[in-house]
């Protein structure tokens, strides 16, 4: 998860902002992505996004 806000962000409006990306060891990415990985997830990400902050909210 990054965290895209602040004055460097270049935002329009300021506002709090993060990107979700999916991270493997090997995928040759130090911080933010240039490109696209390789790797794909084998089952739907918005589900299993879900599926993740609905078991964090529920603790």
């Amino acid at each position: 998860m990054l965290n895209a806000s602040g004055p460097r962000a270049e935002q329009s409006k300021p506002h709090l902002h993060f990107h979700v990306v999916p991270r493997w060891t090997d995928d040759g990415f130090t911080t933010w992505t240039n490109g696209r990985s390789s790797k794909k997830i084998p089952e739907n990400p918005v589900r299993l996004l879900e599926e993740a902050v609905g078991a964090l909210s529920a603790k």
